[in-house]
């Protein structure tokens, strides 16, 4: 089952230009994702480094939490010491970000998938990545 980076999250906004995109690999995906705590996490973390205050943040979570439901997105407990342990190998070999190599580690331990268009994943020995918006515009 497909993980997804953080990324996807915020393209759920339908303001963001590549909102038809998110919508589209959901679909294709239905009942095959899974967002992770760590994706969660960094979704709120960087809501508020933006400035959003902890109201904001809590719309916008409750929001995430109805399409989760709505579109049969499942949420996954990741967080352990082992993933922690692999986030680091993950940053230290690879170079990854401190949330990057969370989320990579999160799709290790679920099942080496991620929908992402962050090609840094495409490092990461075991981890395949499927791409959000295939370098395409979105369509009209």
């Amino acid at each position: 089952m497909p993980v997804v980076d953080t990324e996807l999250l915020f393209l759920l906004n339908p303001r963001d230009p590549r909102h038809s995109f998110a919508l589209k690999i959901i679909e294709q995906l239905k009942g095959e994702l899974y967002v992770p705590d760590t994706a969660i996490l960094e979704f709120e973390v960087t809501l508020r480094s933006r400035g959003r205050s902890i109201s904001q943040v809590r719309r916008a979570l409750a929001s995430i939490k109805k399409i989760l439901i709505d579109y049969n997105i499942h949420e996954a407990s990741t967080l352990s010491t082992g993933t922690l342990l692999l986030h680091l190998d993950f940053m230290e070999e690879y170079g990854l970000s401190y949330f990057d190599s969370l989320i990579a580690a999160s799709a290790i331990v679920i099942d080496g998938v991620i929908v992402s268009d962050d090609k840094a994943f495409d490092r990461v020995k075991g981890l395949k990545r499927i791409p959000i918006t295939s370098g395409h515009k979105p369509p009209k």
